[in-house]
């Protein structure tokens, strides 16, 4: 049975935390199986048919009362994840860890165009709940990371690469 994503937005630096720490705290708050993946907040569950906003009310209220952070979560099901990838135009990039999905905790209004700089070598494609971003000179020195993406467009979001979105689709399967 395909399993749920959770991405936690922010985890790192000031934020860090043990992952099997964080994995006993979410199956402590109910959430079934729970696996991470790398220290960055990719966290595999069984949803145990709760709805997305309910693993999301979940995992941020786990987390705060845990370890004092107060991080959005985006949730994904497997399927969407699937579809993400299907969708991203900048899949067959040969440098897939400098293409990254900006997940989205919704869909910005359609009154929101994005534009990247015409001197910006990024290319950025806002698609649904999500914006594919191709960093053709690499991610570290962009100015176009996720917080870009926040305040143009009104909306939480936080950014995993192809490689990692590969490996959460396959750990979701």
């Amino acid at each position: 049975m395909p399993r749920t994503v959770a991405l936690i937005r922010g985890v790192g630096g000031p934020t860090a935390m043990k992952m099997p720490a964080l994995r006993e705290v979410l199956a402590s708050a109910g959430l079934g199986e729970v696996e991470t993946l790398q220290v960055a907040g990719n966290v595999v569950l069984d949803d145990g048919g709760r709805s997305p906003a309910e693993i999301s009310a979940t995992i941020r209220g786990a987390v705060r009362a845990a370890f004092g952070f107060d991080l959005p979560v985006i949730v994904r099901t497997h399927a969407e994840l699937t579809d993400v990838r299907a969708r991203n135009p900048f899949a067959t990039a040969a440098e897939g860890r400098w293409v990254q999905t900006v997940f989205l905790a919704e869909r910005p209004t359609a009154a929101t165009p994005l534009e990247v700089p015409a001197d910006y070598p990024e290319e950025a494609v806002v698609d649904g709940r999500e914006v594919f971003v191709r960093y053709p000179e690499g991610i570290g020195g962009s100015k176009l990371q996720a917080g870009w993406f926040e305040k143009r467009l009104g909306v939480t979001g936080t950014a995993r690469n192809a490689n990692t979105v590969a490996k959460l689709i396959e750990m979701s399967a």
